[in-house]
C-alpha cells in the first residue's frame, strides 16, 4: 500500500493544480478541461466541491500527486505526469469508489477515458469497472469530438471485488 492521504480541495492546491493544467499531455485527457491553462478554471477548482460528490487532493508521501472526485455518479482522477506508472491512480481510485458506495445507495458507477488513454483504461479495469460502450464525446482542450470508453461499475460487482480482497 502506497502512503496516500486525501483532503478536500482548497487555496493550497493552487499552484500545483496550476501546473498540472498547464501541461498539454495531461490536459488532453481531461474532457472539460480548458486549452491553453483557464486561470479562472483553476481557481474554480481549488475550493471544496459544493454538488453531488467529492473531489480530493491526492498526497504521495506528503506531496500533491493529483486529484480525484466523483461528481454526481462518474469518478475521475488528474495526476502530474512526474506520479504517472506508480499505482496512485488505481489505489486512490479504489479508495475513492469505497467511499462513494459507502456513503450513498447508488447502484452504479461509471467513468470515461479517451481511446488513446489506455493508461486510465487499465487503472479502471483493475479496479473493477467493465467496459460497456464507445461513442464519440466532445473534448474541450483538444476543440473537437474523440472517441472514448464509458465504464461502469455496479454496486454488487464492487461489493464481490471487496470480499475478495479480504
Amino acid at each position: 500500500m502506497l502512503d496516500l492521504t486525501y483532503h478536500e480541495m482548497c487555496a493550497d492546491d493552487h499552484a500545483d493544480l496550476t501546473a498540472l493544467a498547464s501541461d498539454w499531455r495531461v490536459v488532453r485527457q481531461l474532457g472539460g478541461w480548458a486549452w491553453p491553462m483557464d486561470p479562472d478554471q483553476v481557481a474554480k477548482y481549488c475550493k471544496p466541491f459544493e454538488g453531488d460528490g467529492f473531489c480530493w487532493t491526492i498526497k504521495h508521501s506528503g506531496e500533491w500527486a493529483g486529484r480525484i472526485g466523483v461528481t454526481g455518479a462518474n469518478i475521475g482522477y488528474t495526476l502530474p505526469r512526474s506520479v504517472h506508472g506508480r499505482g496512485i491512480a488505481t489505489q486512490a481510485t479504489r479508495h475513492a469508489t469505497a467511499h462513494f458506495f459507502d456513503t450513498n445507495d447508488a447502484d452504479v458507477l461509471t467513468a470515461t477515458t479517451w481511446i488513446d488513454n489506455p493508461a486510465s483504461h487499465r487503472v479502471l479495469i483493475k479496479c473493477g469497472f467493465t467496459h460497456w460502450q464507445t461513442c464519440y464525446r466532445h473534448a474541450l482542450a483538444r476543440g473537437y469530438p474523440v472517441a472514448s470508453r464509458q465504464y461502469r461499475l455496479t454496486r454488487t460487482d464492487w461489493q464481490r471485488l471487496r470480499a475478495c480482497a479480504k
